[in-house]
């Protein structure tokens, strides 16, 4: 076994420490990026206490082999600017890796057990290392990639019977799923961002709250993200299990190649859409017409890859930056604004931060942008006749 390094001498890094390689992990394929940015994708699977940034590789340590181990199996063929991540258990040397695959392509392994790198498992059955994680070489095999449809976020890990309990029944529905349990110094939207970013259908927020009421909160993560919260259990898994049949019949007729559809375009949009590619010159007319032919196929792909009923709700959904404006609007124009024998909107300055909703809106950035373009516009000036 390798001699701990002291950590008190000077230059100590607890990531290059070869004693606890065990709860390290190796990043491999590492796009240019700070210590600070690696840490932040594997802070929802635990404490970080080191890490470490090389040309196009790093490691990170954690506190123990078992969160080192989850966390490398999450992140393995995730993408991190747009580059696809190669993680292990830093244990694993690249050298003992490749042995064990070539003793595996010749049909032998070591000792009939599991080897460091791949070999030949209980009963015969190949097996193979994928981000530390022993595991059957056919579920780790390149071409499939192994992402979760639903994780269970456990808050508190007194409830991590009860999460077991909600991972069992989802998985008799046919999904695969995990349990997570992140750091407490980690926003929830962080963890469901990075979630979401692997490809993960559902996101399951367990809390004593949600416990105690036998409920859970579902988010459901692609196409149009919607959140229901504190969902009777027995509702929450129908709710998933039935969306997730309909998701995997809808996928099933999105499997026909788009290849094999001739032509996409009409002839005469074909040539516009070159046109326009080649930067030639358009009369608005044209313009128009490329505009109106992309807005239809765009409704009509959300149609097939979101369903009919979310594909409206896309499509319907309001701009958030005018909702905004209407909602200042809303605040100059209340009724109350016409009941003070004054020229100003407030009298004082208190009057002001005494209006919650007002004081609430300006916090929000988009409030201020929005603020902006009302103030560059001629509204002040409509305004000012009337008031």
């Amino acid at each position: 076994m390798a001699a701990s390094r002291d950590p008190t001498a000077p230059g100590y890094n607890i990531a290059r420490d070869p004693a606890l390689a065990k709860n390290r992990i190796y990043v491999g394929n590492l796009p240019m990026c700070t210590r600070e940015e690696l840490e932040s994708i594997c802070h929802p699977y635990g404490k970080v206490v080191g890490s470490l940034v090389q040309k196009n590789f790093g490691f990170v340590q954690f506190e123990s082999e078992e969160i080192a181990n989850k966390c490398a199996d999450a992140l393995n063929k995730s993408t991190f600017k747009s580059k696809a991540l190669i993680v292990r258990n830093a244990s694993l040397k690249t050298k003992a890796v490749r042995k064990a695959n070539q003793a595996l392509a010749l049909g032998g392994g070591v000792g009939g057990g599991v080897v460091a790198g791949g070999g030949v498992g209980v009963g015969g059955a190949p097996m193979t290392v994928q981000g530390g994680i022993v595991m059957s070489a056919t579920a780790a095999a390149p071409n499939v990639v192994p992402i979760n449809d639903c994780e269970i976020i456990v808050v508190n890990r007194d409830n991590t019977k009860y999460a077991e309990f909600i991972e069992e029944r989802l998985t008799n529905a046919g999904l695969r799923v995990d349990v997570l349990f992140p750091n407490e110094d980690v926003m929830l939207g962080q963890v469901l961002s990075n979630i979401s970013a692997r490809g993960c259908l559902y996101a399951v927020l367990v809390t004593p709250q949600h416990e105690a009421l036998n409920s859970i909160t579902v988010n459901i993560l692609y196409g149009v993200p919607a959140e229901h919260r504190n969902m009777p259990l027995e509702d929450a898994i129908q709710l998933i299990a039935s969306d997730f049949q309909i998701k995997k019949e809808r996928d099933a007729v999105l499997m026909i190649p788009i290849s094999s559809q001739k032509s996409r375009h009409p002839d005469a949009m074909q040539k516009l859409i070159e046109m326009l590619a080649d930067n030639r010159p358009l009369t608005g007319l044209q313009y128009e017409c490329i505009i109106k032919y992309l807005q239809e196929q765009h409704e009509k792909q959300l149609k097939v890859e979101l369903g009919e009923a979310n594909a409206l709700a896309k499509l319907q959904a309001p701009d958030p930056e005018i909702e905004l404006q209407k909602k200042i609007l809303s605040i100059m124009n209340k009724p109350a604004v016409t009941e003070v024998n004054s020229e100003l909107m407030y009298s004082t300055f208190e009057a002001v931060k005494a209006d919650a909703r007002l004081m609430e809106l300006l916090k929000d950035a988009r409030v201020m942008k929005s603020l902006e373009s009302i103030y560059k516009s001629e509204l002040l000036d409509t305004i000012s006749q009337y008031f």
